[in-house]
């Protein structure tokens, strides 16, 4: 009898899925997401975390009706009110990567169809966590049902330039181009470096869509500093699972013409500001303030330590000054940083002056630093 290949294993594992859709649907159930066989082990790989809840994950044809293992990202896919399902939906992405490389396991891909709004943050992250996915796999993503996607997220992921990023194979056609958009969208970007022509091209854009705004000071300081934190110490831990290049960082920005606002995002794939505040210049400054604060060691609280030990002291030369340089910039003029690392989370209005905290449960996997100004 011939020994079985992976075409047929292939086909009777999505003929297996499909009959217990379809004994779920029957019953009134809800759909039952794949087991995968016993794990892998990698010890230097980042798992999730066992009482986080598991996204969907089901058998589906793609292209030349070949089965995919596709992960259901959440359709609320903003981390401003969905924060807890995005996080773990990024840590099983993450986890799920690695597995893609198991020869006896279906390719996997993630169910775009499934998107039904997504903020410009959890948009970067995604972009992150893709470039990282090819950069694992050592070849191109290609699109897959694109046919079934919302217009209005395709829209948006290819206004942030997402395929050209990722410089898809088979990159879809724009479905509408607004005839003035109200909000200008520096594309995705990513580099190593901090300086260079490449960082003075993106600085070049962040300029030219601020408009009437002066950004002099908070392109040139707070952002140098945001990427100079991801080369300098984001990447220094040598036990951690990365997947690319140290100092890699990840930046889109835009510029909305109604309110006049600035807004830029950096993120890194690294260990964490809580993580890192002990290498840091200021960390003397900012275990003063922690203390001031009871003492507590949440990673919140680590945050708001050193952006309010970063409001009230004017730092020199040195390293690791990217919070307080961003802090004095939002003291001049309205607006927000938002800083989510390690599993906290931390928000300055310069309006009203005050840090807001949040500790969850999952952690996002790297840095995310927003930071918006208005006229």
């Amino acid at each position: 009898m011939k020994k079985p290949d992976e075409v047929w294993k292939n086909w009777h594992a999505l003929r297996a899925a499909n009959e217990r859709r379809r004994k779920a649907a029957t019953s009134g159930g809800s759909r039952i997401p794949t087991v995968l066989p016993a794990e892998t082990a990698n010890p230097r790989l980042p798992r999730p975390a066992t009482d986080i809840v598991a996204p969907i994950m089901e058998v589906r044809r793609g292209s030349r009706r070949k089965p995919y293992l596709y992960i259901q990202p959440p359709a609320d896919f903003s981390l401003r009110s969905n924060y807890e399902q995005v996080a773990s939906f990024f840590a099983y992405l993450r986890f799920q990567i690695y597995r893609d490389k198991i020869p006896s396991e279906l390719p996997r891909g993630v169910a775009f169809e499934a998107f039904q709004r997504a903020s410009p943050g959890a948009a970067l992250v995604l972009a992150a966590e893709l470039f990282r996915w090819q950069q694992f796999i050592g070849r191109k993503l290609a699109i897959l049902r694109h046919s079934l996607w919302n217009p209005e997220i395709d829209y948006l992921f290819q206004n942030l330039g997402l395929f050209d990023f990722l410089e898809t194979p088979n990159k879809p056609k724009i479905r509408r181009r607004p005839e003035a958009p109200l909000v200008e969208i520096l594309k995705y970007r990513s580099d190593t470096d901090v300086v260079g022509a490449k960082c003075d091209d993106l600085l070049e854009h962040l300029a030219e869509i601020s408009g009437p705004i002066h950004a002099a000071n908070f392109i040139y300081d707070g952002l140098i500093e945001a990427l100079k934190n991801s080369k300098q110490h984001a990447y220094l831990e040598p036990d951690e699972w990365f997947g690319v290049p140290a100092g890699t960082w990840f930046m889109s920005g835009s510029y909305n013409r109604t309110s006049q606002s600035l807004t830029a995002a950096v993120y890194d794939m690294g260990v964490g500001i809580p993580r890192t505040l002990p290498r840091a210049t200021i960390w003397e400054g900012v275990r003063g303030v922690l203390t001031a604060l009871g003492g507590t060691t949440d990673d919140a609280q680590m945050i708001k330590a050193a952006m309010e030990y970063g409001r009230t002291r004017t730092m020199v030369q040195g390293r690791g000054n990217g919070l307080p340089t961003m802090m004095r910039i939002l003291d001049h003029h309205r607006g927000y940083l938002r800083i989510i690392s390690g599993t906290g989370e931390a928000v300055y209005d310069s309006v009203d002056s005050v840090i807001t905290t949040t500790n969850h449960r999952v952690a996002l996997g790297g840095t995310l630093i927003e930071w918006s100004i208005s006229k």
